[in-house]
């Protein structure tokens, strides 16, 4: 249990710190951050998701109130919440004046997931 609190712990950290480096529209000057971020993030993400408490644990920023956070959780989540993460993502999408490029991320994202490529 440790490993997925910490994991839980490293993952929501570091979508905070993805949140702050891109703003509420979801741009950044700083690709090379992002990257090594997303990265984190991965690492975290596929240790969450082999434990019904790691699902939790992403789940439960479904409804953060960072764009960033919910657009990652719920590209997540979409694999074992789908209903619940479709809606966000949906919600996301359609207010782009609101969230600027996470609203192109949400579109994508259940592109790919509805043709079956969302790993």
């Amino acid at each position: 249990m440790p490993d997925v609190e910490r994991a839980s712990a490293v993952y929501r950290d570091t979508l905070l710190k993805m949140a702050e480096l891109c703003g509420d529209k979801g741009a950044t000057d700083s690709p090379r951050s992002w990257n090594r971020l997303v990265n984190r993030l991965e690492t975290q993400r596929l240790a969450l998701s082999m434990s019904e408490t790691g699902r939790a644990a992403i789940s439960a920023l479904l409804d953060h109130p960072h764009p960033t956070v919910r657009v990652w959780a719920a590209a997540a989540a979409l694999h074992w919440d789908e209903q619940r993460a479709r809606q966000v993502l949906e919600s996301l999408r359609d207010s782009p004046e609101e969230v600027g490029l996470h609203a192109t991320d949400a579109r994508y994202t259940l592109k790919e997931y509805d043709a079956g490529r969302l790993r």
